[in-house]
């Protein structure tokens, strides 16, 4: 059982030439979803905007921007007809970007748990909620077949076409997921995890703001605090290049690859945190299991600390 709620980032003015859907699905990819939009509302791929993607294998809600025009009710009917409910209609000024999104609220039941679970979860959140919650790219990013990040890296390299806008951006990205992943596993192996390196970018939890690590002693404590943490790279133009002992490390994890980074140059590029600031998580025994309630930052996985809690 997983359920997955999105939350947006912004409210909705309910004015405006966009119709904003929350529709509902279940085993359904996000992909799957859009074609079957683009087929029912009669949309060409760039229009219909998505905030983030979402698991296929959950019951997961979900807000999807169209054009105003093309959300009649009638066709509308049709949509819900395909297996996917409409829960709410809005409408805005913008269209949904990806990234217009606060995060997803999870409820998850982890079935035949038994009677010691809820106690060994609690002991593992604990210890995540002080140190942080590894922000590893969750298996689901790389597809079902796991050959996502092998496609990605060939349209990088000029190996392979699709026409498909929205799935060049999916598989590139996975690429840069995994080199993101490769990063993060390099620091947790070298005890690297929570502290900062010099030349290190980090990120402030509370507000975003980055910033570079000129002095890791001194900012250290603030780490220690989980007020701020260090951040990985998401290669591309427009991503802030560590420096020093950080540089270091990144770039080895590239050139291990066999890439320097002007094969992202036509990428846009980002810093993501190198770990989360878990907060509250409920958990709860019950007669089918082991039941947990949580919220997630956009980007985050919730099959991650699902990994850290079955550990045990």
């Amino acid at each position: 059982d997983f359920v997955v709620e999105e939350i947006p980032l912004y409210d909705f003015s309910d004015q405006g030439n966009f119709a904003l859907l929350l529709l509902e699905k279940i085993n359904l990819s996000t992909l799957d979803l859009v074609a079957l939009i683009r087929k029912q509302l009669d949309l060409r791929d760039e229009e219909v905007g998505l905030a983030g993607w979402k698991d296929k294998r959950a019951i997961t809600s979900q807000w999807v921007s169209v054009p105003r025009e093309k959300a009649s009710e009638s066709r509308l009917a049709q949509l819900a007809g395909d297996g996917i409910k409409i829960l709410q209609i809005r409408h805005h000024t913008n269209k949904l970007r990806t990234g217009h999104l606060l995060g997803n609220r999870f409820t998850i039941l982890i079935r035949q748990a038994d009677a010691e679970a809820e106690n060994r979860a609690q002991a593992i959140i604990q210890q995540l909620q002080t140190l942080g919650l590894p922000n590893f790219y969750g298996p689901q990013r790389f597809g079902a077949a796991g050959d996502n990040s092998e496609k990605g890296l060939a349209l990088l390299l000029g190996q392979y076409r699709l026409r498909s806008v929205r799935k060049r951006k999916l598989l590139v990205s996975s690429y840069n997921s995994l080199l993101f992943n490769l990063t993060l596993k390099e620091r947790m192996e070298k005890d690297l995890f929570a502290k900062l390196l010099q030349g290190d970018i980090a990120k402030k939890h509370d507000t975003g703001g980055i910033f570079l690590v000129s002095d890791p002693k001194k900012e250290q404590q603030r780490a220690d605090r989980l007020e701020i943490s260090a951040t990985g790279p998401i290669w591309g133009k427009k991503m802030k290049r560590a420096g020093n002992e950080a540089a270091a490390l990144e770039e080895k994890i590239l050139s291990s690859q066999g890439l320097t980074p002007d094969v992202f140059r036509k990428q846009p590029g980002s810093r993501r945190f190198l770990r989360i600031a878990l907060k509250e998580v409920n958990v709860c025994q019950e007669k089918e299991g082991l039941r947990l309630e949580f919220f997630l930052p956009k980007g985050s996985y919730a099959t991650v600390l699902l990994d850290e809690i079955m550990k045990a």
